[in-house]
């Protein structure tokens, strides 16, 4: 009997800390749902997370000059001015409208191409195995193709804005948007030709330095979308900076790029002894066609970076409660 009570007696703690374990629980979660309760039903409730808050976008129309280059030039750098016209129905969603104008220079490949002569230090000149792809050094720079222009409606989606800080002075409002959209591109091409019934010109006459090349102007459908961020500087004026893509299919060269393969040159090692053989892999293979058309084209991605100043009017934004 005393064995039995003695162990009752020493079972007391465990039950005594139970105890007061879920009473703290219990009183903890009460008060948890009561500072809830004072939340939810304080002055705080039903509070916009931030309040005086500068719509820069909403309901305003927005114009500027833009000045962009094109990245990853081959044979000519593209300079482009232009503008870009935008009314944002929301504070995160722009709809507008952007066009280009550029002017050409030509690359360090180009001027290096141009200037190359042949053995005897005259221009270089085309061959048989070479033409119509090539016209001569002298002519190089003009069969090369240029972007002139490029003109696209698009939308601007908003999701990110916020401020940013200069030396822990300046501060300025941003943010950041991703547009797409579409319309067309304006670029010269060399002409079309066809150099089985001398379309293209006499081969005679470019190897005497005589021919010359011309260009046509085309209008093509494309693409555009990619990123950008906008700088306020006050309340109407920013300063945005953009990476655009525009891709269509152009023959940037100029030359004769189509066709199936045809008869190649191998070498072969038969006894030590270096053979050159010619033979066809397709059998009746083309390449080159001998024409410069639509098939020579190949993608072009037309990367460019953007930056310009936008002027947004009413010049008095809107500002939540």
């Amino acid at each position: 009997m005393y064995k039995n009570t003695r162990k009752g007696i020493g079972n007391l703690p465990r039950y005594t800390l139970a105890l007061t374990f879920a009473l703290v629980t219990l009183f903890g979660a009460a008060k948890t749902v009561s500072a809830q309760e004072i939340l939810l039903e304080g002055p705080l409730a039903g509070a916009p997370a931030v309040k005086k808050k500068v719509q820069y976008r909403k309901l305003r129309f927005s114009v500027g000059p833009q000045f962009g280059y094109t990245l990853l030039n081959d044979y000519m750098h593209n300079f482009m001015l232009g503008a870009k016209a935008e009314f944002n129905v929301t504070d995160w969603l722009g709809i507008g409208v952007v066009g280009f104008y550029t002017l050409n220079a030509p690359t360090h490949l180009t001027n290096h191409i141009s200037s190359s002569d042949n053995k005897v230090g005259a221009d270089s000149v085309p061959s048989e195995s070479n033409w119509p792809s090539y016209t001569g050094s002298h002519n190089f720079e003009e069969q090369v193709s240029r972007l002139k222009s490029l003109l696209i409606g698009q939308i601007a989606l908003v999701p990110f804005r916020g401020k940013m800080a200069a030396f822990e002075k300046l501060f300025v409002a941003i943010d950041g948007y991703i547009f797409l959209g579409g319309g067309v591109v304006v670029f010269q091409e060399r002409t079309h030709c066809n150099s089985d019934n001398n379309g293209c010109g006499e081969l005679s006459l470019y190897q005497s330095g005589r021919g010359s090349v011309t260009r046509d102007t085309f209008v093509k459908p494309t693409v555009s979308f990619g990123l950008g961020f906008t700088a306020y500087f006050n309340h109407w004026i920013g300063l945005n900076i953009e990476y655009r893509l525009a891709p269509f299919k152009w023959n940037a060269a100029g030359t004769d790029e189509a066709g199936q393969p045809g008869n190649q040159w191998i070498v072969v090692n038969d006894n030590d002894e270096t053979i050159w053989d010619e033979y066809s892999p397709s059998g009746e293979g083309d390449y080159p066609d001998g024409k410069i058309d639509d098939a020579d084209r190949t993608w072009n991605a037309n990367q460019s970076v953007i930056i310009g100043v936008v002027f947004n009017l009413p010049r008095t934004p809107k500002i939540t409660d």
